[in-house]
């Protein structure tokens, strides 16, 4: 055996015994800045709370097993002593940049970047709007503050030594170009004033700096931007921000918390939302960050160490687990916010909390048995409100954060399947019973999501089981029944050369799918009639033309992504619209209200699939926020292919739809769970069809499709229509555009 055999024999067994890694594992990357002492030049007030929440976001990581050398700390006046963290350099513009630099060179796929800033924060005009690729709040751009910040000046890009977003931006998506998760948390504020009494506002008073007042702020206008930064990579972000962009962080003291501190009294300050978000983190029951989200959105609701507090911002890919945890098994339970005895739930009738539904409170994460009951009052599609509390014996319950799960369903949807036809069932029938009943039948959970079996071969059910050809099909009323492998119209099948088993479980997934699907369009039907009625939601619209096509037939392929200047055709909602080949859908948000909204746009195919209209929505939590009064708009363009060119073979046609869902803000200020709705498409049901996703045929999902039945229902109005105290507020708005896509 030669000599370099046996290195790469010893390799090998040093690999298979652990001696070497055979890969890098992800791990967690920490940049930490508090900026407390500003040069006196500036004229910038001292802070005394930064200090504080570095050393105790440090002490945080380090709980979570992060390696020390991973964390880079960059602060001023901490003293050298064990339970603070080594300072690797002073908070000055140049160290904050090069240490986001040298983050992007060490990340790796599937680590997580922890940039956290805690200081002062301000705003400057935005010098180069045309560039955005999210418009800034009011035409500004928002800064962070390093130590050695000095005066505005338009000649050098604004401020000089701040931090603007968009730079930081930029450097945190080249972390994320790497397959990294950023957590991007900001302690600071982005206008100011000061308060009264021992609260400070981490802002400065844009005058000082000389920063020109050309823009007029108001409360109840912005931009489409979500949080303080804005991020051009697909990777994904997680954003947490003490305030939004027109109100104030505070820092005040907390004297004896988690000691040893710096300062003494009235200076052992901190940040509030650091503060929350530390005993959030503490706990150690939030699971994913949309549960870290909500208790700290908790804890601030019930804050009893001062004047008020400011909601904080969230967003992103808030379903993620926790610095990389496990979100366990089972169905995901969802953290509801308790105060004054009612139950505020981040989920609604598109997740089964419809009203009347009972729901079961757990003390905490993790545990087994509830220790209360409470019943849904109302609901919207993505947010619930629960009261008639029955707690356990013993139960002495504090407003905060609870888990909670459906207990009994209320369902106020129904989805009818037909059986076959006895008459078609032949030497298959015990079989194909057994199956249906296997995955429809009162043995199991098919009612839950309002799945009931209707009479056989009923034309009336929204869908129908049919046998032909050995195989069992899945015929939707409003499409023709056709059984030819390859055309433009073929139903989806599953063959009968199998088990009972095996059946029921491709009975049960095609049928939900197909249910969970109609569901999402009925509700964004209801809530686009009503705000129609109403007038008081967003403003959405649509347009399609037809450009690039090569001749006029099913199978051209469209040479171009098409010319602004052809004409258009104005898009009704919920009107079918006869589409065709290369024909391109624009669909624009415009929000002229005084509340935000968080919207969310999606495509529902033909067989069932739902995913986002902008692929990269999937890593930002499947939503954008649109500020009040917002300049700009939230566009989704797509094409419509009937012909898969790569792979010679027709993409699928028939009655589809693109649905927007515009959710208002509530108190809590954290997007709504959307990515929830996502699924994946029945295409592999049809014999020469493959997964329609690579063909880019419309957008990132395929075709669109919807079930037709009931879009106006009363079942389904009633599950979006607000309670009578809730009227003079904001409305859901909905978009449901139907296109009868033909070959």
């Amino acid at each position: 055996m030669s000599t370099r055999r046996l290195k790469w024999s010893a390799f090998v067994v040093a690999v298979l015994l652990g001696l070497l890694p055979t890969a890098s594992a992800a791990k967690t990357l920490g940049l930490l800045v508090g900026v407390a002492d500003y040069d006196a030049s500036s004229g910038i007030r001292d802070l005394h709370g930064p200090r504080n929440d570095v050393t105790i976001m440090w002490r945080m990581l380090r709980t979570r097993d992060v390696n020390p050398a991973d964390i880079t700390v960059l602060t001023d006046g901490l003293p050298s002593q064990p339970d603070f963290p080594p300072v690797n350099d002073a908070p000055r513009y140049r160290a904050i940049v090069n240490a986001l630099d040298e983050l992007a060179v060490r990340a790796r796929p599937g680590d997580t970047a922890v940039f956290y800033y805690s200081g002062h924060g301000i705003w400057q005009p935005d010098l180069d709007p045309a560039s955005e690729e999210e418009p800034e709040t009011d035409g500004q751009d928002q800064v962070l503050l390093p130590a050695d910040v000095g005066p505005y000046n338009p000649l050098e890009d604004g401020i000089k030594n701040g931090l603007v977003d968009d730079e930081l931006g930029e450097k945190l998506s080249a972390i994320q170009a790497k397959g990294a998760l950023v957590w991007a948390i900001v302690d600071a504020c982005h206008s100011g004033t000061v308060t009264r009494g021992s609260d400070v506002t981490r802002s400065v008073d844009p005058a000082l700096l000389g920063i020109p007042q050309t823009v007029t702020r108001s409360a109840t206008r912005g931009g489409t931007r979500a949080g303080a930064i804005s991020i051009k990579g697909d990777g994904k972000l997680i954003g947490f921000y003490a305030v939004d962009a027109y109100d104030q962080a505070i820092e005040r003291p907390f004297t004896g918390y988690d000691l040893p501190m710096t300062g003494e009294g009235d200076t052992q300050r901190m940040g509030v939302f650091t503060y929350h978000l530390d005993r959030a983190l503490k706990r150690g029951t939030a699971q994913s960050y949309r549960d870290l989200a909500q208790e700290v959105v908790a804890d601030i609701t019930a804050d009893r160490s001062g004047g008020r507090v400011p909601p904080p911002v969230f967003d992103g890919a808030l379903d993620l687990p926790v610095l990389g945890g496990n979100l366990g098994a089972g169905p995901p339970r969802m953290v509801a916010v308790l105060k004054e005895q009612k139950l505020s739930i981040p989920a609604g009738t598109l997740h089964g909390f419809d009203p009347g539904a009972t729901i079961s409170i757990y003390g905490k994460a993790g545990d087994k048995d509830p220790v209360a009951l409470a019943e849904i009052l109302s609901a919207t599609a993505v947010t619930s409100t629960a009261t008639n509390i029955n707690w356990k014996t013993g139960t002495v319950p504090e407003e905060g954060a609870f888990p909670v799960t459906v207990d009994k369903p209320a369902v106020t949807f129904r989805f009818a399947v037909a059986p076959p036809p006895e008459a078609e069932l032949g030497t298959h029938a015990g079989m194909v019973k057994e199956a249906i009943e296997r995955s429809l039948g009162t043995a199991g959970d098919a009612a839950s999501i309002g799945i009931e079996m209707a009479a056989p071969g009923d034309p009336q059910a929204d869908l129908q089981l049919r046998l032909a050809k050995n195989r069992l099909w899945i015929v939707r009323p409003e499409r023709p029944w056709v059984t030819d492998a390859g055309s433009f119209d073929e139903t989806p099948s599953f063959a009968l050369d199998t088990s009972a088993s095996v059946l029921a479980e491709e009975i049960k997934q095609s049928v939900w799918l197909l249910a969970r699907a109609a569901k999402l369009i009925r509700v964004t039907g209801a809530a686009s009639e009503n705000a129609i009625e109403a007038g008081s939601s967003v403003e959405i619209k649509a347009e399609v033309y037809r450009a690039g096509i090569k001749g006029d037939d099913a199978k051209s392929v469209c040479t171009t992504k098409g010319d602004t200047k052809l004409p258009r055709t104005a898009l009704s909602q919920l009107l079918p619209y006869a589409a065709g080949n290369c024909d391109y859908v624009e669909i624009s948000v415009r929000n002229p209200t005084d509340y935000t909204y968080f919207v969310g746009g999606f495509y529902v195919d033909a067989l069932g699939g739902v995913s986002p209209l902008i692929p990269k929505d999937a890593d930002r939590g499947c939503v954008r926020r649109l500020p009040s009064g917002s300049e700009g708009a939230i566009t989704y363009k797509f094409k419509i292919n009937t012909w898969d060119a790569a792979k010679g073979r027709p993409a699928a046609t028939g009655v589809e739809n693109a649905v927007i869902l515009a959710i208002p803000e509530d108190a809590t200020k954290i997007a709504p769970r959307l990515c929830s709705l996502v699924q994946p498409t029945l295409d592999r049901t049809q014999a020469t069809r493959s997964a329609e996703a690579s063909t880019a045929a419309r957008g990132s999902g395929g075709s669109l499709k919807q079930l037709l039945d009931g879009v106006t229902g009363s079942t389904t109005r009633a599950a979006t229509v607000a309670t009578s105290d809730e009227d003079q507020g904001p409305q859901m708005g909905g978009g449901l555009f139907v296109f009868d896509v033909r070959p």
